[in-house]
């Protein structure tokens, strides 16, 4: 592309290249890992060189116990794929809540970014080695269920009441209302009636956690602890609780764990009409013994799976590891289940759990042992890249 400018009596003509390269730049031409450096890159590690691999974040070191090479090379990629989409998560954090105001005060100035990125990974890491070292599995089937449990108990209790003399003392303009008097019966200083949360009781909760895991130096810096926190608590509050919230986002994140589907197999061929004959009857009886053999296969193939487990539930290290060795962690999933499906109401429902709570308690020192095996060999890093994933939208 040319263009012609005048100079003193004469013209000179200027041919413009790509305009590849900007012009606070002085004109260098920006290079093509630049150009295609991921977000993360650019406004967090502007100084790291392109072959340079950015600092592992997650390592879930404790979790998952590959045998293989093969295991060991999927981990590999599960986990840089996890750090990824971390990186990607705090990079749009930071573009939609630092650069905005920061890029006014000082324009150029690219090293408070990296700042609090800095303050922000130690956080990731510290958090991530009191999770391995903390008893996970007694709070996904025990303490969790328990709670839930509880509060369909108190709603349920509420709604009994709702037509009762319980609710006569709350407000005329509250009475009718099912929210303000389970609020009244069972209230909690975070959340209002109207199933509000109280910004200053979140600040307060990542105070104390910033405080617990964070170095002196990072803590006694208020107005970086300041800032994080007003980020995380913008997250929370209008990103995470709304979403969490809401039943569409749950089925959303179930299915992404999930996976699709699998294929589903053709139709049947057609079974002809045309009367018994040998070659039928040779036809049925070998896809009887095939019908048969088959089976045989698969119950001895799932009796040898069984006793593998059970030799690796006996041997495995994370069973000692914290409580979950001490108390029941099948009961509390079980009561959580009969309080949803509300099966009090049902006496054949009330027979089915318990025949099942009695198979449990008979079986409950091996599931006791197994619950925690298979959270912590079946928890890999490509769930909660899922789920950062979906956090991001």
């Amino acid at each position: 592309m040319a263009s012609r400018r005048t100079v003193g009596r004469g013209s000179q003509i200027i041919f413009h290249g790509p305009r590849t390269a900007s012009a606070r730049s002085g004109g260098s031409i920006a290079s093509n890992s630049t150009a295609h450096a991921v977000l993360a890159r650019r406004l967090l590690f502007p100084h790291y060189p392109p072959s340079k691999p950015l600092p592992p974040l997650i390592s879930l070191s404790n979790t998952h116990d590959p045998t293989e090479e093969g295991d060991k090379v999927h981990d590999t990629a599960a986990l840089k794929a996890l750090n990824d989409e971390i990186y990607d998560f705090l990079a749009l954090a930071v573009r939609g809540f630092i650069l905005p105001w920061w890029g006014k005060i000082t324009p150029r100035d690219r090293e408070f970014p990296q700042e609090v990125m800095r303050i922000v990974s130690h956080l990731i890491k510290e958090l991530e080695a009191r999770m391995l070292v903390a008893d996970v599995p007694y709070l996904i089937a025990n303490a969790i269920p328990t709670l839930v449990t509880q509060h369909y108990l108190d709603y349920r209790t509420a709604e009994s009441k709702f037509f009762t003399s319980y609710a006569t003392g709350l407000h005329p303009e509250q009475s009718d209302s099912l929210h303000y008097l389970f609020h009244s019966l069972q209230p909690h200083m975070a959340v209002s009636p109207e199933g509000e949360v109280d910004p200053n009781y979140v600040r307060q909760v990542i105070e104390h956690i910033m405080k617990a895991c964070l170095p002196p130096e990072d803590w006694d810096a208020e107005t970086e602890r300041t800032i994080i926190r007003e980020i995380v608590v913008k997250i929370v509050l209008e990103d995470a609780f709304p979403r969490l919230s809401q039943p569409w986002f749950l089925q959303k994140m179930a299915l992404e764990l999930l996976g699709s589907p699998a294929e589903s197999a053709g139709p049947a061929a057609p079974i002809s009409s045309t009367g018994w004959t040998l070659n039928a009857l040779v036809i049925l009886f070998l896809s009887a013994v095939q019908a048969v053999s088959g089976f045989a296969i698969a119950a001895i193939a799932g009796i040898q799976a069984c006793l593998h487990v059970v030799a690796e539930v006996n041997n495995s290290p994370h069973y000692a590891k914290g409580t979950s060795m001490k108390v029941d962690l099948v009961t509390p999933v079980i009561d959580l289940v009969s309080e949803v499906l509300n099966a009090r109401e049902s006496a054949t429902m009330t027979a089915i759990l318990s025949l099942l709570q009695l198979v449990c308690g008979f079986f409950a020192p091996f599931l006791n042992r197994l619950i925690p095996y298979l959270f912590y060999s079946r928890m890999h890093p490509s769930m909660f890249t899922k789920a950062v994933s979906q956090g991001k939208k």
